[in-house]
């Protein structure tokens, strides 16, 4: 059994973004590793396109014989996770080297550190929607460096209103397969907030740990999921059954209070535009 077991969801691919995210797990500093690429019920013939790292017994294919959906085919790769580390990596992003090695190394020497988070660059391709990010790249030069205090962190955040997502995307998050197992799958109604909403569940199981170099990029284009999310409003209430969720989860004291502020923050953004 490999140390990290490598998802990689897709649906309908770009051929040349897919091989080139491949390429980059292909150079990885860290060697211990398993693939599995997990199609969505493409029209196109992604086996096709993988075809060449196939002859790397470390790379496996398979296929939904119907769409699940974005939620629906992540939780269908976390089944299939056997490595004490899961790692995701969408079809369109890409590592630097050294990104597993930095990241298990940390696994390795915190015990008490349920997951890592790497800083990444954004790559804009023509989606308009910059500001959305620098917001994130600015929040994240706020952070130390360093393992995260989960309730320290969680009351941060609430307090901003749960924005933006510091913690980022799940290509550059690598989390322990026993922490996965203690917070459940993703929650397939969440449109836009698929992955704050479960890193806030893993924030009330265990602290993390931001590692601030750029360890590599997030492809943000208009034909994206998140991105089409975004444009149609559909995840606008999606941080409003998140607080929901903290007000039934936390006990009476200072935190809950928190969320109480945090909302009411998110609702006056929302209304302001």
């Amino acid at each position: 059994m490999s140390a990290v077991s490598i998802l990689i969801p897709t649906y309908e691919p770009n051929p040349e973004h897919l091989r080139a995210a491949l390429e980059s797990i292909v150079v990885q500093t860290f060697r211990d590793w398993s693939v599995l690429i997990h199609d969505d019920a493409s029209r196109a013939d992604v086996r096709a396109i993988i075809e060449p790292f196939l002859t790397d017994s470390r790379f496996h294919f398979s296929r939904n014989p119907q769409r699940l959906g974005i939620g629906g085919n992540w939780n269908a790769c976390l089944k299939e996770a056997k490595g004490e580390y899961v790692q995701f990596l969408f079809q369109d992003d890409l590592w630097e080297p050294q990104y597993l090695e930095r990241s298990v190394d940390v696994l390795n020497r915190e015990s008490t550190v349920g997951f890592v988070a790497a800083n990444h660059v954004y790559s804009m391709e023509g989606s308009g929607n910059e500001k959305l990010y620098d917001e994130v790249t600015a929040a994240r030069h706020e952070l130390t460096p360093g393992r995260q205090d989960r309730i320290a962190f969680l009351r941060s955040w609430m307090e901003r209103g749960l924005r933006p997502n510091i913690i980022g995307e799940p290509s550059f998050v690598m989390l322990r397969r026993s922490l996965m197992e203690k917070v459940g799958f993703f929650n397939t109604s969440m449109r836009q907030g698929l992955d704050f909403e479960y890193w806030m569940r893993c924030l009330l199981q265990a602290d993390w740990h931001y590692l601030s170099e750029h360890l590599g990029t997030f492809r943000v284009h208009a034909g994206g999921a998140s991105e089409r999310n975004r444009a149609s409003g559909d995840g606008m209430f999606d941080r409003l059954r998140c607080f929901k969720l903290l007000l039934r989860t936390l006990p009476p004291s200072d935190l809950r209070r928190s969320a109480w502020r945090g909302m009411i923050r998110y609702i006056l953004h929302a209304i302001r535009g």
